[in-house]
């Protein structure tokens, strides 16, 4: 996707998620990665190096809070995220609401990397930059537009959900 600002590239493969993160482990410094804990499953056996870091959240509509991104924030800045670091957020679309409001806004902006792992978010939440946080007034109140560096589509990931959500 290229717009007057960014180009994003999209990535969609079978079974690819663990080796794209090796694969980009190579050659960044650190390493944040957002996890639904709906597909904590799929780290079970991965050998994080040591520049990935997990952090594993449930997701859904509730996580897209003040108090959520705020805790988020601190986790990372208190971990020492710097303006070289990556952002991953690998989930539904909460998830990456959330994550790409944070990477917006964490030291003024940062790269991120965006894995949807349902079929909504895939298609559709996924596209266009669109991030955000609730309030107590409405959905999405608060939120940037800030196109992800990458969509990684991983089809293997909607085997994690069940046959009426497909």
């Amino acid at each position: 996707i290229h717009n007057k600002s960014t180009k994003t590239e999209i990535i969609i493969k079978n079974n690819y998620l663990l080796s794209f993160l090796k694969k980009i482990s190579k050659d960044n410094n650190q390493i944040f990665c957002v996890v639904d804990n709906k597909v904590k499953h799929i780290f079970k056996n991965f050998v994080s190096p040591k520049n990935i870091n997990l952090l594993f959240i449930n997701g859904g509509e509730n996580i897209k809070n003040i108090n959520i991104y705020n805790n988020l924030c601190e986790k990372l800045l208190s971990e020492k995220i710097d303006r070289n670091s990556i952002l991953v957020a690998i989930g539904g679309g909460s998830i990456g609401d959330l994550c790409g409001f944070i990477a917006s806004t964490v030291l003024r902006g940062i790269n991120f990397i965006l894995i949807p792992t349902t079929l909504l978010s895939q298609v559709d939440s996924s596209i266009g930059g669109k991030n955000g946080i609730n309030t107590k007034s409405g959905k999405n109140l608060i939120g940037t537009f800030y196109q992800p560096n990458s969509v990684i589509i991983d089809t293997k990931t909607l085997k994690s959900l069940p046959i009426r959500e497909i």
